[in-house]
Formats: C-alpha cells, structure tokens, sequence
C-alpha cells in the first residue's frame, strides 16, 4: 500500500497537507524532533492537530528523533505520555532508548525509525 506521508510544522502546514491528499502526516512537538527548524506544536496544539486529522482520516505521526539525555527522561516521559492519550499513530524514533520508553509508556503504539 501506498502511503503518502507529509511533513507538517505548523498547524497551518497540517491543514495545507491533509487538504491536499496526505494519508498521514509527521510532526513534532516541543524539543524531542530533529525538526527544530519548523513553528512545531505544543502539547496544547498537538492534541487538536491529532483531532482534526482523525476526524479526515489522516493518520498523525510524532516525531522523537533527536538524542536524549538522561535529565531529560522525564520530560520525554510526559510527552509520550501525553502523545499516547492523544492517540497519535506512531511515534518516528532515532534514539534506542527513546524506544524503550516508548515500548514501556506507549506499548500500543507503533514505532517507525528514523533516518536522521
């Protein structure tokens, strides 16, 4: 199956992309993306963005993929937290052990590795 995937760094980008055609959409939210260039989302937007995308049937996909460090355990814990009861799809992921938070906090939840 076919899937086309698009970036979105703002709520703006979000709606451009899911209005024209994507399945699902990749986005960050606050410090844990490699996307740092884009506006992002706060936990706040992150939760309508996920509404407004499942409601057209487009699929939300977290990005995780920067390099953590341990002080930033917790913070990166609440945000999967956080993402998890939003329902987003899955989360894109670069650091192992940003997956073994993910596996414990958010087993449901599918895991896509990134590029980065």
């Amino acid at each position: 199956m076919l899937e086309l995937l698009s970036p979105a760094g703002s709520m703006d980008a979000l709606k451009a992309a899911v209005q024209n055609g994507a399945d699902a959409v990749y986005l960050g939210c606050g410090t844990f993306n490699a996307r740092q260039g884009a506006k992002n989302f706060t936990p706040q937007t992150l939760v309508e963005a996920v509404k407004y995308c499942h409601v057209r049937g487009v699929a939300v996909h977290l990005t995780l993929n920067t390099l953590v460090s341990d002080k930033e355990t917790d913070e990166l814990c609440n945000l999967i937290r956080h993402a998890a009861s939003c329902c987003v799809d899955a989360f894109i992921v670069q650091d192992l052990s940003v997956v073994r938070l993910c596996r414990q906090i958010a087993p449901k939840v599918p895991i896509h590795g990134s590029t980065r």
